[in-house]
């Protein structure tokens, strides 16, 4: 267990540098040992610096070198945190116990007192760029805090046979309440490690301050006595009470967090090429992680990494007496996502192929001095949309896809996906006039099933004629001159996004034979076999000479 004894582990008085931290270096709160290497990979300050794990498995070798990236968000980081914050160390009235950059109230009994937030579940720091790097939570899900304080109280003052005493009454956490945006949203009795529930999905908005508020109470009693029997010496040894008084005092301590509401929506279009492909092109409103289709996948620029939130490393303890810094047992992790790809990938690459992928071209980010990850260095795309066709005669009646929040899934129904038919298209060339120079052709597009032209120039895609790019007109029709090239003139059809159209086509070609081509090309093969006919003539006659067995020159074969 991550069990720090106070005695122990007090290191430092007032104005003191605090000792380095110590992250775990064993499993603990039920995290399996694999898990546990992956969350905790690479930290110089758990494992040390090069170091090795004798007998260790793979795993834990790999995690003693580098730091382990994951394919998606690790479950392990809220089952490790929600034990870790258990592990609060024992508080009472005379001690507040604190991460050093907490936010201190003092009132004129209630010392120390402070709320932070130790952790938000489900989240996801999102590093899209050096100076976008949003904190995403799920709309339901958990704020975990911690609330501590002391209280001081004022000397005795002693005067004559009178004085006055202090103690404490009572003391006590009155409640913790979770606000969204101002407004309260959850509230609990008072404990040291509040867990306070939220759902963010009846707020407008998606920019949301999630603010830990907590209320605390002390009642301090004021004694007035009277000396009432002295000893030989002239020391007071029995006092009389003549008056009590006692007073209340509050104190509000808050912490918040800026957080992004994550809501994963899908939309887009669904098309059946003439060969039985299937033709989806799926938008969403949020980065994500990537979606499934029939036979393969497609993903996303995103991996994730844990790391423990440094901010926990030390707890000051405060007392009358001052403060000392010791080891902290808590070391809450927070999952990060960053971009490792150019642009979306698919899998299988045999059945699933990417048309085009559509979004803004954004700067990597930079990743923390002490992450061992590999890092993008050139321009990535963060995309929103991403098309793609894929080998298979499935239907596709769901589309799921997957976000950077951990359990933050859409699962929704194709039926709202507009419904674009793929047509053959049919290419056609003539020839118009030739040269020698020249040659001048006429292309026809048209749709093959309906014989109805092809206007390029109306919609996107595009014909490319003897290396020239044309556009075919309203009657699907375009005449192109170009260099007259050695037996024939080809063209092909690059038909532009299906989805971006009310009918989609498949491209096509087409070639048309000059006159004379087939005459010119037997000419020129024959004025390159004369000098192959001379040399193996000559190789023959040497052979018959010399007798040197070279012929034919095919025998060892």
């Amino acid at each position: 267990m991550l069990v720090v004894t106070l005695v122990a582990a007090l290191v430092t008085a007032t104005g003191a540098e605090p000792t380095a931290a110590h992250p775990p270096n064993s499993t603990d709160h039920n995290v399996s040992n694999e898990s546990f290497h992956g969350l905790w990979s690479k930290d110089e300050d758990a494992v040390g610096e090069n170091a090795t794990i004798p007998n260790g498995s793979a795993r834990e070798q790999l995690a003693a070198g580098t730091d382990i990236p994951y394919n998606s968000s690790p479950t392990a980081v809220a089952k490790w945190n929600r034990g870790d914050h258990r592990d609060f160390p024992d508080t009472n009235a005379s001690v507040s116990i604190h991460p050093p950059n907490a936010t201190l109230t003092d009132k004129q009994f209630i010392k120390d007192a402070y709320a932070e937030i130790f952790a938000i579940q489900p989240s996801t720091r999102a590093r899209i760029s050096p100076t976008k790097q949003p904190y995403y939570v799920a709309s339901n899900g958990t704020l975990r805090g911690v609330v501590d304080y002391r209280v001081a109280l004022p000397e005795t003052n002693s005067s004559g046979d009178r004085r006055t005493v202090w103690a404490v009454a009572d003391h006590d956490i009155k409640g913790t309440t979770l606000l969204v945006s101002g407004t309260p949203e959850t509230r609990r009795d008072g404990a040291h490690t509040p867990t306070l529930a939220y759902n963010l999905e009846n707020n407008l908005g998606t920019d949301h301050k999630l603010e830990l508020r907590a209320t605390v109470s002390a009642k301090v009693e004021r004694r007035r006595q009277r000396c009432t029997s002295r000893n030989e010496s002239g020391g007071c040894t029995g006092w009389a009470t003549e008056d009590t008084k006692q007073f209340t005092e509050q104190a509000t301590v808050t912490d918040s967090q800026q957080v992004t509401e994550y809501v994963l929506t899908v939309s887009g279009f669904i098309a059946r090429y003439p060969n039985g492909d299937l033709g989806v092109v799926v938008y969403k409103n949020q980065p994500w992680l990537g979606y499934s289709v029939p036979n393969g996948e497609v993903r996303g620029v995103w991996r994730f990494y844990s790391a423990r939130d440094t901010a926990w490393d030390h707890l000051v303890y405060n007392t009358s007496d001052g403060n000392q810094t010791t080891h902290s047992p808590l070391h809450p992790l927070q999952v990060n996502a960053y971009p490792i790809e150019t642009g979306p990938t698919a899998s299988p690459v045999r059945n699933v192929t990417i048309l085009g992928a559509y979004g803004e071209t954004v700067t990597p980010p930079t990743l923390p001095d002490d992450i061992r990850l590999d890092r993008m260095e050139e321009p990535y795309t963060a995309s929103y949309g991403i098309a793609t066709r894929v080998a298979t005669d499935e239907q596709l009646e769901t589309i799921r896809a997957q976000g950077l929040v951990r359990g933050v899934t859409v699962t929704q129904s194709t039926d709202g996906f507009s419904r674009v038919p793929i047509h053959e298209s049919n290419l056609t060339l003539a020839v118009l006039n030739q040269t020698g120079e020249t040659v001048t052709v006429r292309a026809h597009l048209q749709d093959n099933r309906t014989g109805a032209a092809i206007a390029t120039v109306q919609r996107g895609g595009y014909l490319v004629i003897g290396g020239q790019r044309a556009n075919t007109t309203l009657n699907g029709t375009v005449t192109v001159t170009v260099d007259r090239p050695l037996g024939g003139v080809s063209a092909r059809y690059e038909p532009g996004n299906w989805w971006s159209t009310q009918v989609g086509y498949t491209s096509a070609t087409a070639t048309v034979t000059l006159q004379g081509s087939a005459l010119a090309l037997i000419g020129r093969l024959f004025r390159l076999l004369i000098p192959v006919a001379l040399f193996l003539l000559a190789v023959y006659l040497i052979d018959r000479v010399t007798r040197w067995h070279i012929w034919p020159p095919w025998r060892g074969l």
